[in-house]
């Protein structure tokens, strides 16, 4: 299971390496032509994020499958400098072993929520202390899922943000809030095995990072994050409100590969504020990087 896992890692980084590779190709002998072409292709396109891992069971001391949970594709227009819309199929796969529940299972691929993002940058520019930027995202998700599906959901919409302080060429200090709203059918829904469940109302992801420049290539980043969600309620069904509380301690070492292609390696603690679950510790891998 570890093999495969370790495998499936090397694939994804030897793919964006050729791929990223690929981009600084000398261009022919047409120099004009290409300059064309350069102008015309500039607005559009496509870059690629995968975030896996394996979650250590502290009873048993054993790691679960090697799991891609959030990975999408992103095909993106630049409007103008300071905005780009994208539209990101998104997928996940696990291979065989055990889930991070004790559950053994085979290879699986899944298929996520599609979503349309808007992205601004360098907003409030003229009020911002220098060194420091403001990021808006609205992203909307449509129920392209079998968890969505099976709940109801019309759509979501979540709005991504970020404050951040850049203090030196690779170093950085961000501040960031992401909260959803679920659009739902209605207030509970039943499950495959015929259970009664209340469908979610909202969540949120919020929380600071900082990136601290070891040299060109690598970075260190410990970061705090909170995650909030709630369910909506039923009378009728007699369902009252789920409420979830998390807070994540996270340290990641980034690889700067080149400019097309980067990688973190992480280490996470999640702890139930709330105190319903036991604390979990996982290990991650994000890659990311532009095809062109």
């Amino acid at each position: 299971m570890k093999l495969k896992g370790l495998l499936l890692v090397a694939m994804i980084f030897v793919a964006g390496f050729a791929n990223a590779q690929s981009d600084n190709e000398p261009a022919g002998s047409n120099t004009a032509s290409v300059g064309e072409n350069k102008a015309e292709k500039s607005k559009f396109g496509i870059s690629w994020y995968f975030i896996g891992g394996q979650t250590l069971n502290q009873e048993t001391e054993q790691l679960s499958s090697f799991d891609i949970f959030d990975s999408y594709l992103s095909f993106n227009y630049k409007v103008s400098d300071d905005f780009r819309i994208s539209a990101r199929p998104a997928f996940g796969y696990a291979l065989q072993g055990t889930t991070n529940s004790g559950r053994e299972t085979n290879d699986r691929a899944r298929v996520r929520d599609f979503s349309f993002v808007a992205a601004f940058s360098n907003l409030f520019e003229e009020s911002l202390p220098a060194s420091t930027s403001y990021r808006l995202a609205p992203r909307l998700y449509l129920p392209t899922s079998d968890g969505s599906k099976e709940e109801g959901m019309i759509a979501r919409l979540r709005l991504e943000q970020s404050l951040r302080w850049n203090f030196a060429r690779y170093s950085s200090l961000s501040f960031y809030a992401k909260p959803s709203y679920y659009f739902q059918r209605s207030t509970t829904y039943m499950t495959s095995t015929g259970k009664i469940r209340t469908t979610k109302a909202a969540d949120s992801e919020h929380g600071v990072e900082l990136s601290y420049s070891l040299s060109k290539m690598f970075s260190v980043k410990p970061a705090l994050n909170f995650i909030e969600s709630w369910s909506n309620a039923s009378a009728a069904n007699n369902q009252s409100t789920y409420r979830s509380s998390v807070v994540d301690y996270r340290l990641g070492l980034e690889v700067r590969a080149m400019r097309e292609l980067s990688f973190t390696i992480g280490v996470q603690q999640e702890q139930d504020l709330l105190a319903k679950q036991d604390d979990e510790f996982s290990y991650s891998l994000l890659t990311a990087g532009t095809l062109f």
